[in-house]
């Protein structure tokens, strides 16, 4: 199975709600602009042709919605990852001298397709929340909340924010102390 390891400039986390159960992917970022049509019709009015360069995974479903989502997700089940790995993933990313982690382990996308709801906590110039399908709730906002607590992979077993950097500034600076 092909898994990739979160990484801000290459991929992204989104959390995912189908059906009433919540899965969590790390994609491409490039497959979460659920209305591909439009995204296209910005850049040919700007003079280029993007539609060669649409994934596999999007080519026949240029506005993805609740009605193809089944679909979608179909061919994304690779890249779904459990809670618990990504938790794996985090804290062993924190224990680096490098605080990438902080923005690759960031959820950055929640796609709720029973409800029709799509939040971005993307921190690039992409904004996926213009992209959303006719008659869907789309902002750019803090999302973490609306996760189920079993799904928090960022809560460590204290219950501990492993995705606050001033936690891990704290313990970084007394490591370096102890050296």
């Amino acid at each position: 199975m092909e898994r990739l390891i979160p990484d801000s400039n290459e991929n992204i986390i989104v959390g995912v709600f189908y059906n009433g159960i919540f899965s969590w992917f790390v994609t491409d970022k490039e497959l979460w602009f659920l209305n591909y049509r439009k995204r296209i019709d910005a850049f040919k009015e700007k003079g280029f042709d993007v539609e060669e360069y649409i994934d596999e995974v999007r080519k026949d479903i240029l506005i993805l919605n609740s009605d193809n989502a089944k679909i979608f997700l179909r061919r994304i089940k690779k890249y779904e990852i459990e809670a618990k790995e990504l938790r794996e993933l985090l804290e062993k990313s924190r224990e680096s001298d490098v605080d990438s982690w902080y923005y690759d382990f960031r959820p950055s996308l929640y796609v709720n397709f029973d409800s029709h709801k799509l939040f971005s906590l993307y921190s690039e110039p992409a904004s996926y929340e213009e992209y959303a399908p006719q008659n869907w709730e789309a902002r750019y906002i803090d999302f973490l909340d609306t996760i189920p607590y079993e799904e928090k992979y960022w809560l460590n077993r204290d219950c501990e924010d492993l995705l606050s950097r001033s936690k891990y500034e704290e313990n970084h600076i007394n490591n370096v102390r102890r050296i």
